[in-house]
């Protein structure tokens, strides 16, 4: 079984940005979504052209974080302590080094998430 990834991209802008970090940034979050989501749920990529940036979404209906772990989760080697991830690889490296290659970009990162329904990370980029 696999998982239905749909991508609502958005129109075509110019984004002063190093497109190999924010794939990085992406492909951590897609990554992410699939690891922590039961196979053949959906995942939504989403691509919003805003006033002054670009916002992309991407949103799961995986397990969820507690909001204590929220405020965490982009600490570096933060891992979520949880019976429901043990088995789950990672060295809690990747949400970080996605927030400072965001940072550095001038945009912002984020995430909503509602334990046991799923979680909407999103970040900014500011346009050109």
């Amino acid at each position: 079984m696999t998982y239905n990834i749909t991508l609502n991209a958005c129109d075509k802008v110019v984004v002063r940005a190093d497109k190999d970090k924010i794939a990085s940034v992406i492909t951590n979050l897609l990554g992410n979504a699939i690891k922590y989501s039961p196979k053949g749920t959906d995942i939504n990529v989403n691509c919003i052209l805003q006033q002054d940036d670009i916002l992309v979404t991407i949103e799961d209906t995986g397990i969820g974080i507690r909001s204590e772990d929220v405020e965490k989760l982009f600490d570096r080697y933060y891992r979520v302590q949880d019976s429901a991830v043990k088995t789950v690889s990672g060295f809690g490296i990747g949400l970080y080094l996605s927030a400072e290659i965001i940072k550095r970009h001038g945009g912002k990162i984020g995430v909503e998430s509602i334990p046991g329904l799923g979680s909407k990370f999103y970040f900014t980029v500011p346009i050109s």
